[in-house]
């Protein structure tokens, strides 16, 4: 696995060194142990600190004038930036990832009660460089994540709900409690990947042909539509 940093105060990130070409990629959230997630629940006390894994693959680094920001919005809506400068990124060099965020709250529980921000929405995460440097493909700058805010504790899922696991996946996923519902695979251009049309109630789906990223499950029965997103990251 690859090695990742950790660094990052307050309200900031960017770039290093003398660069021209620098494709970052923001390919997902992370839990507190790095790993990849696609979901996460607050309980309404909690502060909201997310932590994103920013990678690079190269060939070059930023310079260190460039300034890299995340841009951060929640279902669309612009809520800021984070940003740092070129040499607090400069042993970032390509292969490499950082884990960039998580230490101070980007939302406490008490400006989310301000805001009205509860039950569930998506929260995005975009990279760009600001400089000399240019990025050669915006495709994979953007990571998302669905969070729960309510009462509902992160282990009290209902008995039968539809789940997608493991996920982060690697050759295999499981649809739970699916039973001959259509279950279809999307990538993230809405490009569709699998389908099942009649899945049994423990449907496994083989995903080791598909490219390491982000994907959406869509689980149809009848009027009954269910969506899951799940990573595969090799």
């Amino acid at each position: 696995m690859k090695k990742i940093f950790t660094f990052f105060a307050a309200m900031a990130l960017v770039a290093a060194v003398s660069a021209q070409t620098v494709d970052y990629e923001l390919p997902y959230f992370l839990d507190d142990n790095n790993q990849p997630i696609t979901e996460m629940n607050l309980g309404m006390n909690d502060d909201f600190n997310p932590q994103v894994a920013l990678v690079n693959n190269g060939p070059d680094v930023p310079a260190a004038t460039d300034t890299v920001y995340i841009d951060i919005t929640i279902e669309t809506m612009p809520i800021g930036s984070m940003y740092l400068l070129g040499a607090q990124l400069a042993q970032l060099t390509a292969g490499q990832t950082a884990a960039l965020g998580g230490q101070n709250a980007l939302f406490t529980a008490q400006d989310m009660n301000d805001n009205g921000i509860e039950g569930t929405f998506e929260i995005c995460y975009a990279v760009r460089i600001v400089g000399a440097a240019t990025d050669p493909n915006s495709s994979n700058n953007q990571a998302c994540m669905t969070v729960t805010r309510g009462e509902v504790g992160i282990n009290e899922v209902a008995e039968g709900e539809v789940s997608v696991y493991p996920n982060p996946a690697n050759n295999y996923i499981t649809v739970a409690n699916a039973e001959g519902a259509q279950v279809s695979v999307f990538d993230m251009s809405g490009r569709q990947v699998v389908n099942v049309e009649s899945a049994s109630a423990n449907h496994t789906i083989n995903v080791a042909n598909l490219a390491k990223g982000m994907y959406i499950v869509r689980i149809a029965d009848g009027q009954n539509v269910v969506t899951k997103k799940v990573s595969i990251a090799r």
